[in-house]
This record gives structure tokens, C-alpha cells and sequence, in this order.
């Protein structure tokens, strides 16, 4: 597995038509059942039009951080990440016209998408609606690069 370039995943989000808010609005929106909220941990999370919450939780070797699927009677751990993922996360796109911070649960999944995370196919597994969108997330931004 690559290490995650949240650096780079920020310049290319920020080279999307629309930005860095782009990303949540024209390929992750449809699959999200309201606003990102904050856990009582002071991490993001996602309720979800197919189901539950996706939650970014802290593990127990800390500073690692799992990204989460919660549902009514189970939770599954999608993947870990380590703490730079929030770091990356406060710091704005370099393109000036995306001036504000990318949500952490967009560059997870964007990891994820570029195949720089191992998810063993959780959340393809779990979430295929939300997969092929942070699929098609990465394909707009990650593979400008390739063409």
C-alpha cells in the first residue's frame, strides 16, 4: 500500500470545478442523509441515505483513527488511518479560489478510492452506492494526473 498524499489529493481537489465543496456536493451529496455533524469524540461523521453513520472514531493504539460504518445494532471498521489525516485535513486547498478545509471523511475516502488505504473491499462491501461515488470522486480529481 502507497502512504496517503493528502497534500496532493488537496491540490487536485481543489482543482475540481466547484472546489474542495464540490466534492461533498455534485459526488458525495446524494449519498448523504444530512450535514456532517460532530461525535461526542469531536470527530466528523456522515448519516447516510443507505443506512447508519459513517464516523471517523479514535482506536485504541492512539493516534490512529478508524473510519467506521455504524448501524443500528453493529459497528465495522471500514480502515485506519493515522493522525495526519486530520492534519491534512485543517489545511485549505492551494488553489486560492478553494479557501476553506476539506472535510477528513473526504480524503478518507479519496485514500481509499486511490487504493493508497487498505479497506479490504469494506466499504464496497457495505456501502456500494458511497464507494462508487468516492470512486468517481477520485477518478475526477486523483486521475486528471493520468490524461
Amino acid at each position: 500500500m502507497a502512504v496517503p498524499d493528502y497534500a496532493e489529493y488537496l491540490d487536485q481537489l481543489g482543482r475540481l470545478p466547484g472546489g474542495a465543496a464540490a466534492a461533498l456536493t455534485d459526488f458525495l451529496g446524494p449519498w448523504l442523509a444530512g450535514p456532517e455533524t460532530t461525535s461526542d469524540r469531536g470527530l466528523p461523521c456522515w448519516s447516510l441515505r443507505e443506512g447508519g453513520r459513517l464516523c471517523l472514531r479514535p482506536a485504541a493504539e492512539r493516534p490512529a483513527l478508524l473510519l467506521t460504518h455504524e448501524g443500528d445494532a453493529e459497528t465495522l471498521e471500514i480502515a485506519r488511518f493515522g493522525p495526519d489525516l486530520l492534519a491534512a485535513a485543517g489545511r485549505a486547498p492551494t488553489v486560492a479560489a478553494a479557501a476553506t478545509a476539506v472535510s477528513p471523511l473526504v480524503l478518507a475516502l479519496l485514500a481509499i478510492a486511490a487504493g493508497d488505504v487498505d479497506d479490504g473491499r469494506r466499504l464496497r462491501q457495505r456501502l456500494p452506492g458511497l464507494d462508487a461515488a468516492a470512486r468517481d470522486l477520485m477518478l475526477m480529481t486523483l486521475c486528471r494526473l493520468c490524461g
